[in-house]
């Protein structure tokens, strides 16, 4: 498997097509075993940027999560945990306030167990836009 074919496995699943382990913090990809993603629960910092005062809750933490193959890290994605933690929004490109198709795809696999399909939600509430 190379690195396009890891990353398409990811962003071209659904969020049902994931285990998801709270103890441990892994996310088991179903159709393909080797493939996972860990929730990083030793990296967590204060995270500021005016865009996260769009929420209920303005506080926010950094985030960051191991895209892993056989349990070696081939990707760190990172994202802030918002509203009370009950989103994880993909670090947006600044200026333009825009995440990639790739980021709303991961971002929708590690939300699904929060307040459910409301990524694009917390997205426009911060007025983050995704590319096309």
């Amino acid at each position: 498997m190379n690195y396009n074919q890891f990353i398409n496995e990811i962003t071209e699943s659904d969020a049902d097509d994931w285990l998801y382990d709270d103890d441990s913090g892994r996310y088991v990809f179903k159709n393909n075993l080797a493939i996972t993603i860990v929730n990083d629960r030793d990296f967590s910092s204060e995270f500021f940027e005016d865009w996260v005062n769009n929420y209920s809750d303005p506080t926010a933490y950094a985030k960051r999560f191991l895209l892993q193959y056989h349990n070696s890290t081939i990707e760190a994605f990172y994202a802030a945990a918002v509203d009370g933690y009950r989103m994880y929004i993909p670090y947006p490109r600044r200026p333009e306030m825009s995440i990639t198709r790739t980021q709303f795809e991961i971002g929708r696999i590690i939300n699904a167990l929060n307040v459910g399909n409301h990524l694009q939600d917390y997205l426009s509430m911060a007025g983050i836009s995704i590319l096309k």
